[in-house]
C-alpha cells in the first residue's frame, strides 16, 4: 500500500496529463459528433429550402391560370397542381402539407358553391403564407393575394367571406394564429 502511495505521488503529474488528454478526447469526439449531426440537418433544411422557395410563385401562377376560363388549360392546370402537391408532400412542413391535403379534399368533393370556391381559393392562399412562413419566418396576410388580383375586393361581400374563411381554415387546420385576419 505504502508503494502505491509513493507511486502515485511521483507520478502524479503524469496521470493527471494522462486523465486530461482522455477527457479531452472524449470530449472532443463528443463534439465532433454533435456538429457532424447540427450539419446533416442545416444541409437537409437546406435542400428543402431550396426544393420548395419557387413554390408561392408556382402556387400564384396557379392560382392565376385557375381564374382565367379556358377549357383548353384544364389539363395544365390539373399537371401543374399534381405537381405543386408533390413538392409540398416531398419538402413541405406538417402544416403544408395539412393545408394541401384540405385542399385536395375541396378538390374530390367539387367545388359547387360560390363560398366553397372561395374557400378553395383561399386555402391556396395560406399555402402560399406557410410556405413563405416556412421559407423566412415572415408572415404575409392570407388575404394579399385577394388584395391584388381582385378589383373589388376592398370594398363588399366578397372580402367579408374571405376574411371568414381564412379565420374558418386556420382554426380548423390549427394553423399558426398570426395567420388570422381581423374580421
Amino acid at each position: 500500500m505504502e508503494n502505491a502511495i509513493k507511486f502515485l505521488t511521483s507520478h502524479f503529474d503524469t496521470i493527471i496529463t494522462v486523465c486530461v488528454t482522455v477527457l479531452g478526447f472524449i470530449i472532443t469526439y463528443l463534439m465532433t459528433r454533435k456538429n457532424f449531426k447540427d450539419e446533416v440537418k442545416k444541409n437537409k433544411l437546406a435542400l428543402n429550402t431550396e426544393n420548395i422557395k419557387s413554390l408561392p410563385y408556382d402556387i400564384c401562377q396557379l392560382m392565376h391560370h385557375m381564374t382565367q376560363n379556358n377549357s383548353d388549360n384544364i389539363l395544365n392546370i390539373v399537371n401543374e397542381m399534381r405537381e405543386i402537391f408533390n413538392k409540398v408532400i416531398a419538402y413541405g412542413s406538417s402544416k403544408a402539407i395539412s393545408i394541401a391535403v384540405h385542399m385536395q379534399s375541396l378538390n374530390y368533393k367539387g367545388v359547387n358553391s360560390q363560398e366553397e370556391k372561395f374557400e378553395l381559393m383561399v386555402t391556396y392562399s395560406l399555402l402560399i403564407t406557410q410556405i413563405k412562413f416556412d421559407l423566412s419566418s415572415e408572415i404575409i396576410s392570407p388575404e394579399s393575394y385577394f388584395e391584388i388580383t381582385l378589383n373589388d375586393y376592398g370594398n363588399g361581400d366578397t372580402r367579408k367571406i374571405c376574411k371568414k374563411l381564412i379565420n374558418k381554415v386556420v382554426e380548423e387546420l390549427d394553423l399558426y394564429k398570426k395567420f388570422k385576419v381581423d374580421e
